[in-house]
């Protein structure tokens, strides 16, 4: 086999490998958000069946409390959903859908967040989501796992190539850990990623914080 049958056939490993990976994540984060809380909230239902002629007040209470948890089902779904593919990329461009990624995030966990986003010109739907899904990742591991309480994310064109730098004050980490450890499960996805992009990645991990830098070709 020569060496580009043999590149070929390393470069559809990597595709094939990471649609898995990706199907796996859909998978566990529908599991997580709906399955368990329908359960839930269907034992719940089934109680305050139970309840309605004994004690119609203590029924009351449970219908609310599962009119609630619904409504928060649905937000979470709709989470998941945009988070696949947000429909403002295509109406807003990637800039604008970035800065209201990362106002939700900040809302959310109340972390603080600094961007400096540029408007980039590049057409290619392809990289602009997978920029935008490397940042969601990014900042997701620094507001779950950093122990930090900022985080500074700055996306820059120049010579035809995107320059992406993510940052938090947490704790730090090993860049070793990346492939062994579920907390970096999606880090591991983003270097097979960026690989497929023709890309770099460098991380820069210590006690005081965390550095990511990503250069992507157009």
């Amino acid at each position: 086999m020569n060496n580009k049958s043999q590149n070929n056939e390393k470069n559809n490993f990597y595709i094939l490998d990471v649609i898995e990976k990706e199907r796996q994540r859909i998978a566990k984060d529908l599991h997580d958000i709906t399955l368990q809380n329908l359960s839930h909230l269907i034992h719940k239902i089934e109680l305050g069946s139970i309840y309605i002629d004994k004690d119609p007040v203590k029924a009351k209470l449970e219908f609310a409390t599962v009119e609630q948890e619904l409504r928060q089902v649905i937000n979470d779904m709709r989470t998941v959903i945009y988070n696949m593919y947000p429909v403002s990329l295509e109406d807003l461009g990637l800039k604008t859908t970035i800065e209201k990624t990362l106002s939700l995030m900040g809302k959310k966990y109340n972390f603080t967040v600094v961007s400096d986003i540029d408007d980039v010109s590049c057409e290619n739907k392809l990289i602009q989501i997978s920029i935008l899904r490397f940042i969601q990742e990014c900042c997701c591991n620094a507001v779950k796992h950093s122990n930090g309480n900022k985080v500074y994310i700055s996306l820059k064109e120049f010579e035809n190539k995107f320059f992406l730098i993510i940052e938090d004050n947490g704790i730090g980490f090993k860049e070793e850990e990346i492939d062994k450890s579920d907390y970096h499960f999606g880090l591991s996805m983003m270097k097979e990623t960026i690989f497929l992009l023709n890309g770099k990645m460098n991380i820069n991990s210590s006690k005081k914080g965390t550095s990511i830098k990503i250069e992507i070709p157009f």
